[in-house]
């Protein structure tokens, strides 16, 4: 019933003309900006060592975060999430809308903004899935392609994840990878931000279907043709989970 409603209402998202997006406005946080129906309001929050902040209409409210790292949306709780890969005016994102709304957060995470740094929003149990979606499709950056905003429908959300990709990465990644730092391999944020999710699972499971790819071959060339073994034991769920907890930590 959840993942109907969810279809429902991207389809809704993607063919409504409803005049009323043409009335929306536009909030300036700096160093980006997006589009809200009337009645949205910035909310200010000091940070530290990354730029946050958020904004309001008193029912529904989104908190986003700027900065070198990542933010830890997710937490150890089975929560069912619906999870599409996304363009938002030309930047890679990973959108994900939660199985049950009153748990977990309905968020947008850019793994690599322009300016290289990590932008992530969110919101928790939020009642207008339809405006927030469209909030997060608006978002512009400083050097954002703007021709590249493609319509969010319900068939880009082909993942579903319980959000355990703690534990997968704890067991089968974590002896030679950080999420931030270069060790024995590369960062895997630098990988979940140049590949798809599909791409990273033939390259974990069946190695030689990416032999060819550039990207491995730059890969086994900064790493002395050094490279993490195959996972065929890996499903494609929890290669989706994993990358969901990169991205979202």
């Amino acid at each position: 019933m959840r993942l109907l409603l969810i279809q429902l209402v991207l389809i809704m998202m993607a063919l409504s003309c409803r005049p009323r997006t043409k009335a929306w406005q536009t909030l300036d946080f700096g160093s980006f900006s997006l589009k809200t129906p009337p009645g949205w309001r910035i909310v200010k929050i000091q940070g530290i060592d990354s730029y946050v902040g958020g904004l309001t209409d008193g029912k529904d409210s989104l908190w986003f975060d700027a900065g070198r790292y990542p933010v830890g949306l997710i937490g150890d709780d089975a929560y069912w999430y619906h999870i599409a890969e996304d363009t938002v005016n030309g930047c890679p994102a990973l959108i994900s809308i939660p199985d049950t709304l009153s748990k977990g957060d309905l968020s947008m995470v850019i793994p690599k903004l322009p300016n290289g740094r990590i932008f992530t929003i969110w919101g928790e149990k939020i009642q207008d899935i339809d405006t927030v979606l469209q909030i997060y499709k608006s978002v512009i950056f400083e050097g954002s392609d703007t021709s590249k905003n493609p319509a969010l429908i319900s068939s880009k959300f082909i993942y579903k994840t319980n959000a355990n990709g703690k534990s997968l990465f704890m067991s089968n990644c974590s002896a030679c990878h950080s999420l931030a730092k270069i060790v024995d391999g590369p960062r895997l944020q630098d990988m979940a931000a140049a590949r798809t999710i599909d791409w990273l699972y033939q390259y974990l499971t069946d190695r030689m279907s990416t032999a060819n790819d550039p990207f491995h071959q730059e890969m086994k060339k900064a790493f002395n043709d050094l490279e993490c073994p195959e996972f065929q034991h890996l499903t494609k769920e929890e290669v989706v989970a994993i990358v969901f907890y990169i991205d979202s930590n």
